[in-house]
């Protein structure tokens, strides 16, 4: 089947800043004003204004210490077609492969919401020199030859203006080579503009996947369902927004459809049945989209869950996002009454910029981890909010429960954001969030001993002790304190993040990992900061349950204010914001459901990940995931590439 579209250029800037609504979208704007919008409103206690260096802030839980970056980097020693690397207490091992059909993968899009950077930093698309988003699912992880599944967008050519294609293809363990081998079984979906989330069932006789297509495009495909109109509801089934735009080269833009495809039980070379399951997706990627499968719960169902952003223009320009739930035995969606799975729209308050859903065995739910401009603790323009919802908050009116927030200076220009959230048990989960300092250890110490009460002189605060501040949050306790006494308390002055200067201290970004409950309040000590350095951005988060009682953290380090750099935030058109997307250095850890580093960190120079990109556990110690190869900044050769790397974490702790 021909392809009948290409894929859409995101060339219209879009406002710099989104005010939020009650129902999570905000204002309308299709023109970037010359400077930046503030946000919310409210009080401007310690935004984003000023610049400088401010020293190393904390948050709730936080010990004010600092992790330098080991130089520790191993050798990798190549024998045949596979590539070893010993860290000591892991091993790598990575082999070549090509690409279906020997294409490119397709360059990152406009405008991707990024954690300590976005790509509508490089007006000029030409220099978006980084792969979209792949996702892999893995099955068969109780035998000795797992597999895992890819969904990568392809490229015709090197050209940001060239036509793309969703694809799929399929890799096998091999216990001879502890690598992976080829299998030929691949597809490319020619609907498709692009192809994201993808699942399977654990005996791997399922697979599906995510599938982007454009205005209308079931009207000119075969598709099984179109569940969109038997069970959608609100502005789940609007696609027509052509009047908002109409008389401008983006007529359709806001208009795109999402398929979930499905092989049950044939090749992927066989057509995958279709299902339309989103009519609101398009203009700008503020997020990615995932996609996740259980099959026979306890109570005998088997559901598709995915997660997307999306914008509708109804009385303006709204930008939210959903957690869709689908009932595959009978291919149905319950979005009211007290059955109800999931929402449609509103994870946090404001506009939703990313949404990374979750599955938590241990209670059955699905939730979603969501990073929003706005928040409702400390309405100062300029701070994110962190969210969890859960699916059985599904109603569309309610907000989930905040963790943290982080500061921006827009919509479109944040400094941090919620990566992904790992089950430890029915009742706890691990949430991996990226932010800079912006509270100092000596004010928040102070807030908790002289207001609160508490005593500060064991390994940290406890957040239940905040309750009777309407929060079990320290840090939101502390925000919330600002609101009502600005004179004794303040937050870091923040270097302006819209242009800025030199890189400062102001805007190092650093890793934590937050113990929440089942609803995502935190539990403990709060956030800990787990990979931060005076000196450096860190980001681009990781985090794998290895299930033997032990996790697989990663991260990268990206530019260093040693550097001596100029920071070129935003509106660079000469490359200089690829600093802020290619990484320096990657770096692995193992450590405990306490947040305790067992072994590490080593650093890695020969292989790394997307930043978006989420690795999948293999089996007996294993992870996998693929990306491309030479991904450190100093030995880039570029993000389109036809020959990636498959790559396998070997743990050494079930040896």
């Amino acid at each position: 089947m021909d392809k009948l579209f290409s894929k859409k250029l995101l060339v219209l800037a879009l406002t710099a800043a989104l005010a939020a609504c009650g129902g999570g979208g905000g204002g309308s704007s299709d023109s970037e004003p010359e400077t930046p919008a503030v946000g919310d409103g409210g009080s401007n206690n310690g935004g984003d204004q000023g610049s400088g260096d401010q020293g190393d802030g904390s948050g709730s839980g936080d010990t004010g210490s600092n992790t330098p970056l080991p130089d520790n980097d191993p050798s990798t020693v190549t024998v045949g077609d596979v590539s070893t690397s010993d860290l000591g207490f892991a091993t790598i091992t990575a082999t070549d492969i090509t690409l279906p059909d020997a294409m490119v993968n397709a360059r990152e899009v406009y405008q991707l919401a990024h954690y300590i950077g976005r790509t509508d930093s490089e007006q000029d698309e030409e220099n978006i020199d980084i792969p979209i988003r792949s996702y892999t699912a893995t099955c068969a992880t109780d035998t000795d030859k797992p597999r895992m599944f890819v969904s990568t967008t392809l490229s015709e050519g090197q050209s940001a203006s060239n036509p793309t294609y969703g694809s799929v293809y399929e890799l096998q363990y091999n216990p001879e080579t502890s690598s992976f081998d080829q299998t030929g079984n691949t597809t490319i979906l020619k609907q498709c503009y692009e192809s994201h989330g993808i699942t399977a069932s654990a005996d791997c006789s399922r697979v599906a996947v995510l599938c982007n297509t454009e205005y209308k495009a079931s009207e000119r495909y075969d598709v099984k369902k179109d569940l969109i109109e038997e069970h959608g509801i609100g502005w789940m089934k609007i696609e027509d927004n052509l009047d908002a735009v109409a008389g401008t080269d983006n007529e359709k833009k806001y208009n795109d459809q999402i398929w979930l495809m499905e092989w049950d039980n044939k090749p992927l070379s066989e057509v995958p049945d279709a299902y339309v399951v989103n009519k609101m997706h398009g203009g700008t990627h503020l997020g990615t989209q995932e996609l996740l499968y259980v099959e026979d719960d306890s109570k005998g169902r088997t559901s598709y869950a995915f997660s997307v952003t999306a914008r509708v223009l109804v009385s303006g320009s709204h930008y939210s996002a959903g957690l869709t739930v689908i009932d595959r035995d009978d291919w149905s969606m319950t979005m009211t009454g007290d059955e109800r799975r999931g929402w449609y729209w509103l994870c946090g308050h404001g506009h939703v910029l990313n949404i990374r859903a979750f599955y938590n065995p241990g209670n059955e739910m699905f939730g979603a981890l969501c990073t929003s401009d706005g928040n409702k603790y400390h309405p100062s323009p300029g701070l994110n909010a962190i969210a969890i919802k859960m699916e059985d908050d599904g109603s569309s009116v309610l907000e989930g429960t905040y963790n943290h927030v982080v500061p921006t200076t827009s919509a479109m220009i944040s400094n941090g954001g919620g990566h992904t959230v790992v089950p430890v048990d029915a009742n706890t989960n691990l949430s991996v969030i990226v932010s800079p300092k912006y509270i100092e250890d000596e004010d928040m110490d102070r807030f908790l001993q002289d207001t609160l009460g508490i005593d500060t002189s064991g390994d940290g605060p406890f957040d239940d002790q905040c309750a009777d501040k309407a929060n079990k949050n320290c840090f939101f306790s502390y925000l919330e304190e600002i609101e009502y006494d600005e004179g004794d308390y303040s937050l870091i002055p923040r270097q302006g993040l819209y242009s800025g200067g030199a890189l400062d201290k102001s805007s190092l970004t650093r890793v934590g990992i937050a113990k929440v409950d089942w609803e995502g309040n935190i539990e403990g000590v709060g956030i800990k900061w787990l990979a931060e350095d005076s000196d450096c951005q860190i980001s681009d988060p990781q985090l794998v349950d290895l299930k033997n009682g032990r996790y697989l953290f990663g991260y990268a380090q990206f530019q260093c204010i040693s550097d001596n750099l100029p920071y070129n935030r935003s509106y660079n058109k000469k490359g200089e914001a690829m600093r802020m997307l290619v990484p320096k250095a990657y770096y692995v850890m193992e450590i405990d459901a306490d947040l305790n580093v067992l072994e590490g960190p080593v650093k890695l120079t020969d292989y790394g990940w997307g930043g978006l990109d989420e690795p999948m556990y293999l089996g007996n110690g294993k992870v996998a995931w693929n990306y491309i190869k030479n991904p450190t900044f100093e030995n880039y050769i570029g993000g389109q590439q036809n020959v990636w790397q498959a790559i396998v974490y070997h743990s050494k702790s079930v040896n």
